[in-house]
């Protein structure tokens, strides 16, 4: 993600969106891209990494992510797209969407009681 976010974003498109053809990113979209994959890569070399505050936000976007998996997914093609009103997701992004969301937060809850445990 951190040095080919635009090829990991048009391939995630196509995969995802019934139509990428009429997605149109923000300008922002891609540094930003960028960014989130450097963040993934320092919690990977953090032992403990979904500790203290940084859990609890992994948790919070997982628990949204399952409870209302549309909603989320609205949300973030709202940020990432200038026009995501235009933008078709293929049947199975919703779906997984909250399977994404119920790991994150599985992984948070038990992170977070293994560092209690210790």
């Amino acid at each position: 993600m951190v040095s080919i976010p635009r090829r990991i974003v048009e391939t995630a498109e196509t995969l995802a969106f019934e139509n990428p053809e009429d997605a149109i990113l923000r300008g922002w979209t891609i540094p930003m891209a960028r960014f989130e994959g450097i963040g993934y890569l320092l919690l990977v070399r953090r032992t403990g990494s979904l500790s203290g505050a940084v859990g609890v936000i992994f948790g919070l976007f997982g628990s949204a992510a399952a409870v209302t998996p549309r909603r989320y997914l609205d949300f973030g093609l709202s940020l990432a797209y200038e026009n995501p009103e235009d933008i078709t997701v293929k049947s199975w992004v919703i779906p997984v969407t909250r399977v994404l969301g119920i790991t994150a937060l599985v992984l948070t809850v038990v992170s977070l009681r293994g560092e209690r445990d210790d």
